[in-house]
């Protein structure tokens, strides 16, 4: 009889149910009383929160044939926002759990169903600037230089992405010069509404920015977004070129 209980018991010993009380409903206030509270804790206005809500909520991944239904869609962006504004002990899933009320497994689980449903966008954010935005960058760009600057619409930076812990193989190359292990990151955007237009992502935190750039399309054919006398502001990181200006550190 001993040998048949521990056969059919899946829990020898049962822990209790963990205390849950989620802030969600502290969330739901901020979003009409405190837009401060709201960006603070997702990193995002409530009319962005919005706007990517009706881009993936009909995305295959959030829908199946199951009799367990899923959960809301705001909560799982929610929870995956929460992860991605936050760096340390604030995006593990055992925090991040307590916070919305699920199971450290739960947050994991959403967290990569909102990622997939995000990279579906990939191709429809990630375009070359229309006309208009190009007018309004140009705009911009003369009203904040001089007029005879405006040519100089589109801007290039390079950030880290953090890793939680040095990586297993080749780790040294990871290490940046501010200490941490990441992942470098070069980023071309809209000086006017800083929509990215371009990216290079894949090398270490350790290389050079300039060397970094190459790997965007813009160095690889500056032409497909810079007509003749039109150039990219970037710091003195950057090579100098007709179409790439570092003027200022």
């Amino acid at each position: 009889m001993l040998h048949k209980t521990v056969e059919e018991t899946r829990v020898s010993f049962p822990k209790a149910p963990a205390f849950q009380q989620p802030q969600l409903g502290l969330l739901e206030w901020a979003r009409h009383n405190n837009t401060r509270h709201f960006s603070r804790k997702l990193r995002v206005l409530p009319a962005t929160f919005d706007a990517i809500m009706t881009l993936i909520e009909n995305h295959p991944i959030f829908h199946n044939e199951s009799n367990n239904p899923q959960y809301a869609v705001s909560l799982q962006l929610a929870i995956f926002l929460v992860r991605a504004g936050h760096y340390g002990n604030a995006v593990s899933c055992d925090d991040v759990a307590e916070w919305a009320g699920v199971s450290a497994g739960t947050v994991a689980l959403l967290t990569k169903q909102v990622v997939v449903a995000l990279i579906s966008l990939h191709d429809m954010v990630m375009c070359k600037p229309t006309n208009e935005e190009k007018i309004k960058a140009k705009a911009y760009a003369g009203s904040k230089v001089c007029p005879s600057w405006q040519n100089g619409w589109l801007s290039v930076d390079g950030t880290t992405f953090l890793l939680f812990q040095k990586p297993s193989h080749f780790g040294e190359a990871w290490y940046d010069r501010s200490s941490n292990y990441s992942l470098n990151a070069q980023i071309v955007i809209l000086p006017h509404n800083l929509r990215i237009v371009d990216y290079g992502l894949g090398h270490t935190g350790s290389v050079h920015d300039s060397y970094a750039f190459e790997s965007t399309q813009i160095f690889r054919d500056h032409t497909a977004f810079l007509d003749e006398g039109e150039w990219l502001w970037a710091d003195s990181a950057y090579p100098l070129q007709k179409w790439c200006v570092a003027p200022f550190k």
